[in-house]
């Protein structure tokens, strides 16, 4: 894990040498507007679609409900979804690990009207896998995909300390306080995984 993030920290410091950044890359996602139509009511029907969009970052992302065509098709034929609503996995100690979901999942879910006034879209709740399975609680490769953002995160933060730092050793100092920070919330991420009963899927050591 260490040879891991040592290496990003060399990345850093040869990029800044560099002068070269990368561009920054951003998810948007649909919104509902409003239209003046009426939403029918909710109620207890499962319903069945796929996940057109969803976004760990915002929490919430909308479903292309089956039999609606996939390329021609209306805001307000999507299903609007928030993390929440997702049925959450429970440990024996009680504590609820409430997951995301990918595009293209099929999934399961009942509706309800929008609980926004104005909103077009409806809303799901009890989500579901398809088979009615519980959506697990960390997706394949989001161990992997975390590590890789905390070491993006230190890359920037060194970067940050390095452009404005001027005393060497209170550069290094907070060099190794970010890097202790970043150990810390890796650590932290691979114990909830554990307590969910999932195994962390790392990444094989960069060479």
């Amino acid at each position: 894990m260490n040879s891991l993030l040592l290496g990003t920290s060399k990345f850093a410091v040869s990029s800044l040498r560099s002068n070269r950044a990368a561009p920054a890359t951003r998810l948007v996602a649909a919104r509902c507007f409003s239209s003046g139509d009426d939403v029918s009511s909710g109620d207890d029907q499962v319903k069945t679609g796929i996940i057109k969009y969803f976004s760990y970052k915002t929490q919430f992302g909308f479903i292309l409900p089956d039999g609606v065509d996939r390329k021609s098709h209306d805001d307000s034929d999507l299903i609007f979804i928030h993390r929440n609503d997702i049925k959450a996995q429970q440990n024996a100690d009680g504590e609820k690990f409430y997951p995301g979901l990918k595009r293209n999942q099929r999934v399961a879910f009942k509706v309800s009207p929008p609980d926004k006034e104005g909103a077009k879209c409806a809303k799901a709740y009890d989500l579901t896998m398809a088979d009615g399975e519980l959506v697990p609680a960390f997706q394949k490769g989001y161990f992997e995909r975390y590590i890789k953002t905390q070491k993006a995160q230190f890359g920037d933060r060194v970067f940050q300390i390095m452009s404005t730092c001027t005393d060497q050793q209170d550069m290094e100092t907070q060099i190794v306080s970010a890097f202790d920070q970043v150990k810390e919330n890796i650590e932290k991420q691979r114990a909830k995984m554990e307590r969910a009963g999932m195994a962390p899927d790392e990444p094989a050591e960069e060479k």
